[in-house]
């Protein structure tokens, strides 16, 4: 079987196939995935430290009302006409007085503990919000260079894809059909020669020698650890 022209196709196949591995492969296209996935991050720790926030302003409300009601309590508890008061009276008071006025420290406390929260949780979403934005702004560079490479390459790969249906005329349909198969499966070179007396030229792998005899009658043969096809020089 008359190789030649597969090889031929193979040879401007090798060059699409560079072109494809840029377009694919580029490094642009990975720091583009890589600052998308930065930003999704950023942006799901934005809403979370948003309602860490809106929980603290609730709690905070809740904790101002009470200690709103027990300061009308202890306003109330003054004001009283304690001279009329029993001894048993007064004890009572003076026992209710203290109750609210630990409550009102300890409310006070807490008051101040939940706005170092607030004020720390908002330091911490204006820190996610600039990761976010500098993650958006590389990302929109990224997108601009992935666009100039395509624009480059694009009418490169075309213009090869068309040399191709040109050669593959002259292939053997056969031989053709087995070559995309493995093309398609990412395989490439498809077609290599044989290494010495039985070695398959690109995994290095020897082959049976059944399998090399049988190459002197179907000019090529598949490798059966790298499933290339393998021809011998002449």
């Amino acid at each position: 079987m008359d190789l030649k022209n597969l090889l031929k196709y193979q040879e401007v196949d090798a060059k699409l196939y560079n072109v494809e591995q840029k377009l694919v492969s580029s490094p642009y296209k990975k720091k583009a995935n890589e600052l998308a996935q930065l930003a999704k991050k950023a942006q799901a720790k934005s809403t979370e430290l948003e309602n860490e926030a809106n929980n603290i302003l609730n709690e905070i409300d809740d904790m101002k009302e009470k200690f709103s009601q027990n300061k009308k309590s202890l306003d109330s508890i003054l004001k009283k006409d304690l001279d009329s008061l029993s001894v048993e009276e007064l004890d009572k008071f003076a026992l209710l007085k203290g109750k609210i006025l630990n409550n009102l420290n300890y409310l006070e406390k807490m008051l101040q503990k939940c706005a170092e929260n607030i004020n720390n949780t908002l330091l911490e979403f204006n820190k996610t919000k600039k990761l976010y934005d500098e993650a958006r702004r590389q990302f929109v560079e990224c997108k601009k260079k992935i666009e100039e490479e395509n624009e480059a390459l694009t009418p490169v790969k075309e213009k090869l894809e068309k040399e191709l249906l040109t050669l593959e005329k002259d292939v053997d349909k056969t031989l053709m059909a087995e070559y995309k198969k493995r093309r398609n499966d990412n395989i490439f070179p498809v077609v290599v020669p044989l290494e010495g007396k039985n070695f398959c030229g690109r995994c290095r792998m020897e082959l049976p020698m059944a399998a090399i005899s049988k190459m002197k009658n179907t000019g090529v043969i598949t490798c059966e650890h790298c499933k290339r096809l393998i021809y011998q020089k002449d």
